[in-house]
């Protein structure tokens, strides 16, 4: 079912009941011409049934409903537009879509889903509306979407430096597909900031003139804040490179370590196989077969070689 707010003196939820107000409010649609500013979040079915909208403007809500990116688009009577807003916990969730119908009227949001309703009825709650216009709902709405991105951003930032201990201090095995999901996470989140930038920036020349001055300024604020997440979000793409690499330059050093030790192992076994191979030879020509100590001279032999060569590794401190 359709959610409808007024802008009248505050932001408050229309009646749904057709007799206390409904029925009214689509009749006055229906003439074109509405007292009160609405906003609406409907289904794509239910804004085919919403009556004076141009034409063109259902066309190009058509087009960019399903649009997997945000974007603005500005006509002379109308602005419509699509949001693609990213999961902030896991890269590999579907990004929320939904779009969005504005005119001096109307502000109709197209959603499937419950995006668009829970953040209005945010705005709804806080009373964070100074103007009671359109335009100014849609800039509360497009900060309302960011301004607690900050703490998700952190939150991932400590994650990322919780992997970092556990590399280089605990030491401790770390899944790199986990390394790799901050960094899908990282870009995701990036090229979303800077499409909202690119929309805000837009809204704020407000080539069309839809807007008054002071509310196309106001979306200045939202590139802004935009602007200084996808930074942060850059920042974040970059520390998760370093902590792949981290992790890569800890398993080349163990990779070290292992093969260090079988060489070491081989060396020490390598006077051994000489003498063993040497006397191992079904020759009968070899000196000292026929002395009685020989035996023993080799396993002196043997020991004293291998000593030597610990007390040499020890001293390079390979062992």
């Amino acid at each position: 079912m359709a959610i409808c707010y007024e802008l009248a003196g505050s932001m408050v939820l229309a009646p749904s009941d057709p007799a206390q107000g409904q029925q009214s409010s689509d009749s006055a649609s229906a003439t074109g011409s509405v007292d009160v500013p609405m906003v609406k979040v409907v289904t794509s079915d239910e804004f085919d049934k919403i009556p004076a909208i141009p034409e063109d403007g259902r066309e190009a809500l058509q087009i960019l409903s399903t649009a997997p990116s945000n974007f603005v688009d500005l006509h002379p009577d109308f602005i419509v537009g699509s949001f693609a807003v990213p999961d902030m916990e896991q890269a590999s969730a579907d990004a929320s879509l939904f779009s969005f119908y504005l005119d001096r009227e109307r502000l109709v949001f197209v959603d499937e889903g419950c995006t668009c309703a829970d953040v209005l009825a945010s705005i709804a709650k806080s009373q964070v509306m100074r103007d009671m216009t359109t335009p100014h709902c849609l800039y509360a709405f497009m900060k309302e979407l960011i301004v607690n991105d900050f703490e998700h951003l952190d939150k991932n930032e400590d994650a990322m430096e919780a992997i970092e201990e556990s590399i280089v201090v605990s030491k401790r095995d770390v899944n790199v597909r986990q390394i790799m999901g901050f960094r899908r996470l990282s870009m995701n989140l990036g090229a979303y900031y800077l499409q909202l930038a690119a929309m805000a920036s837009l809204l704020t020349d407000n080539e069309n003139k839809l807007m008054s001055r002071n509310e196309a300024r106001a979306f200045s604020h939202v590139q802004y804040f935009a602007d200084r997440f996808a930074t942060r979000a850059e920042t974040l793409k970059e520390y998760s490179l370093q902590l792949h690499e981290l992790h890569q330059t800890r398993i080349d050093l163990m990779q070290n370590s292992i093969m260090q030790t079988f060489t070491i192992v081989t060396v020490l076994f390598a006077p051994l196989t000489l003498i063993t191979s040497w006397y191992g030879m079904n020759l009968s020509v070899l000196p000292g077969l026929d002395w009685p100590y020989m035996f023993l001279l080799l396993i002196v032999a043997s020991i004293l070689c291998t000593s030597l060569l610990l007390v040499w590794f020890h001293k390079r401190r390979w062992i």
